[in-house]
């Protein structure tokens, strides 16, 4: 008897689930870093009076628990009334940052969302893959809008940029359904904005759907700042 390589099983395994399941089922999850990034036009008032005021991140901190009493001693015209994202007229993302060194992990799951189990009970092995392998995987990384003092979006603007930096995942609450073969890379398209180096995306898509990503994560830290585009 001729004895089977260890890759010559594997694929008579995965020949077999193909055979039996011609959907399947697949979670994706984004680690370790990311977070909520906006940035709003604003008034020469504001930039002219937060512009290198050291208490500026104090400030915006505060907004959110009581407007009125961060803004007792600041002039009327240089006051903000809302929190930093809400001044998204610019950019707003939330989401996973598009780091070399960040991590996806794509989980199989049964069509009620549980992980998928083996015939002895083990779970099916998850796949792992470094952002930077993205494109050599055939992932489509496109970006779909850059933010900074010199692009068309700010150039002529005095605006605020505030972010929220978390730790945690970000991950499809919904299945992303796949035919036999199973997850495909090169089915699957990252769209994200630059905001000032801080690169986020929002949702993946796969085979021309939408997938959103949730958050489970907590807070890191956090940055506002008032900026001037280059030609006010």
């Amino acid at each position: 008897m001729v004895k089977k390589s260890p890759k010559k099983i594997r694929e008579q395994k995965a020949l077999i689930r193909a055979i039996k399941t011609p959907e399947r089922f697949f979670k994706v999850e984004f680690s370790r870093y990311g977070g909520e990034v906006a940035m709003g036009a604003i008034t020469p008032a504001q930039f002219k009076y937060w512009n290198d005021n050291k208490k500026f991140e104090e400030y915006m901190g505060n907004i959110g628990y009581d407007a009125h009493e961060a803004n007792k001693d600041v002039p009327e015209e240089a006051q903000f009334t809302k929190e930093f994202y809400e001044y998204g007229d610019i950019c707003h993302m939330s989401g996973p940052e598009l780091e070399d060194g960040q991590t996806m992990t794509i989980t199989e799951m049964d069509k009620d969302g549980n992980a998928l189990q083996n015939h002895d009970g083990s779970y099916m092995e998850d796949q792992q893959i470094d952002m930077k392998d993205f494109k050599k995987k055939g992932v489509t990384v496109r970006c779909t809008a850059e933010h900074n003092s010199g692009s068309e979006s700010c150039a002529d603007k005095y605006y605020i940029l505030g972010q929220y930096l978390n730790k945690g995942g970000w991950y499809t609450s919904e299945p992303i359904k796949t035919g036999s073969t199973g997850f495909d890379f090169k089915k699957m398209e990252i769209n994200y904005e630059n905001a000032d180096g801080f690169r986020v995306f929002n949702d993946i898509i796969y085979a021309g759907e939408a997938y959103p990503l949730e958050e489970d994560s907590t807070g890191k830290s956090s940055a506002f700042y008032v900026m001037a585009g280059d030609d006010v």
